[in-house]
């Protein structure tokens, strides 16, 4: 196995550091529910902490240089490599494709977290439990780029996170499980979620060549020098 590329490193330096921070916000869900209750007249430090790199994560896609994945930061112009004479409807399809397998993660995503909402107003889940899920999609969000994608593998079916049509909207979904609650601490989270997503959106809609690999030569295997996908089973059909 050739050895890991800095990207490769720097994003399991970073899963290590979010293991470390949902294993503290379960260790306090366990001892000190209370601290977790962001409802509370006074924030507790492991709520400001989660909110602090929860927030830093979010805001760092919006930074061309921030030295993350090609995946992330293909919306970009400097990460665009045209292919000579692409055809522009079957990029089109593609899109299609693609934003058909986007309402699905919206859906299944959106579902998933109202329930949350709905058994947290009827009290049957509190703002610690909120808060702990919170933390738990802040690592899953890593486990999916690093190990295993349910997404990528049911939903999306694209070929490798770098291909990935859905990438940025980690922001806003490891935040979704606060979205109903009112309060500064969770919409000032969600909020930063949806400006990720939407800046994507528009980049998406404006520039659909920067997104697929047959009309960016960036996101072809055989010019990726990340190899994100080491650790992850291969796909067999390489779709965009």
């Amino acid at each position: 196995m050739s050895p890991l590329s800095k990207v490769t490193q720097r994003y399991l330096l970073d899963f290590s550091f979010r293991l470390a921070v949902f294993l503290l916000t379960g260790w306090v869900y366990l001892s000190r529910p209370g601290w977790l209750d962001f409802t509370a007249p006074d924030l507790s430090w492991p709520l400001v902490l989660l909110w602090g790199v929860v927030l830093a994560s979010m805001l760092s896609q919006l930074n061309a240089n921030s030295g993350l994945t090609t995946g992330c930061l293909k919306q970009y112009p400097g990460r665009f490599d045209p292919v000579p004479d692409y055809d522009p409807q079957e990029l089109a399809r593609t899109v299609r494709w693609q934003n058909r397998g986007a309402v699905k993660v919206a859906a299944v995503w959106l579902a998933v977290n109202l329930c949350f909402g709905l058994l947290y107003h009827r009290g049957l889940l509190g703002a610690p439990t909120l808060v702990l899920l919170c933390a738990l999609a802040y690592l899953c969000d890593l486990v999916c780029v690093l190990f295993f994608c349910p997404f990528q593998c049911f939903l999306m079916r694209n070929r490798c996170c770098v291909n990935c049509r859905i990438f940025a909207w980690g922001s806003w979904m490891m935040a979704a499980p606060l979205m109903c609650v009112p309060h500064w601490y969770s919409w000032s989270l969600f909020g930063a979620g949806l400006l990720v997503l939407f800046v994507w959106e528009v980049r998406f809609r404006r520039y659909p060549e920067r997104f697929w690999y047959g009309s960016n030569r960036n996101l072809q295997c055989a010019s990726c020098k990340e190899q994100l996908c080491r650790y992850k089973l291969p796909r067999r059909k390489p779709n965009g």
